[in-house]
């Protein structure tokens, strides 16, 4: 069954073969922790909500259209599940200190420990330059640029038409780069 495709192993599940939603499942359960950690900086709660994601998941199959493509619908899926268990905490503890993990210069294991530490202040201030923005924003930033999802899956993961991910992408951006100029960062 492992050289099966995301599509097939799905009409075996239909068919009561949990061995192909196992397959599923180590296929994608780094993509959703690591889209659960990111939105959410915590490990454990992270580890929960991939857990909830595959759930979730595997209750909706039958309304996956077996014409698309598995992978941004489930996406859809981690991603509304996720969001929904960040909505449930408190406010106070969103947290999105690890929604990023830029390196605008890569840093030697030789480096000076002034770079370290220079790394270290940039790393933080684009992390809290993308807390700044709105979610309209955040988001389509962060599938483009950390999930490095193409144009089709962000429309697809967020069910929205090409051109307002577009829109999206580019206001970001334009934000994101005067939030970045207020706290003395240039951006290229």
């Amino acid at each position: 069954m492992e050289h099966h495709t995301d599509e097939q192993l799905v009409l075996l599940c239909l068919q009561g073969k949990t061995a192909a939603f196992e397959i599923l499942v180590s296929r994608y359960q780094r993509q959703v922790f690591s889209l659960a950690y990111k939105l959410g900086g915590d490990y454990d709660e992270a580890r929960d909500m991939a857990q909830e994601v595959f759930i979730r998941v595997y209750q909706e199959l039958p309304r996956f259209d077996s014409s698309r493509k598995f992978f941004p619908w489930m996406y859809r899926v981690a991603h509304n599940t996720c969001v929904n268990a960040l909505m449930k905490r408190p406010k106070e503890t969103v947290p999105l200190d690890n929604l990023i993990e830029l390196h605008p210069q890569e840093i030697s294991a030789v480096a000076s420990p002034d770079a370290m530490c220079e790394n270290s202040e940039i790393k933080q201030t684009l992390t809290a330059a993308l807390r700044e923005l709105p979610e309209q924003y955040r988001l389509p930033l962060f599938l483009k640029y950390i999930e490095g999802l193409s144009y089709q899956e962000i429309c697809s993961t967020l069910n929205l038409p090409q051109t307002t991910v577009e829109t999206r992408l580019f206001r970001g951006r334009k934000i994101l780069r005067k939030i970045l100029e207020k706290h003395n960062l240039e951006v290229i």
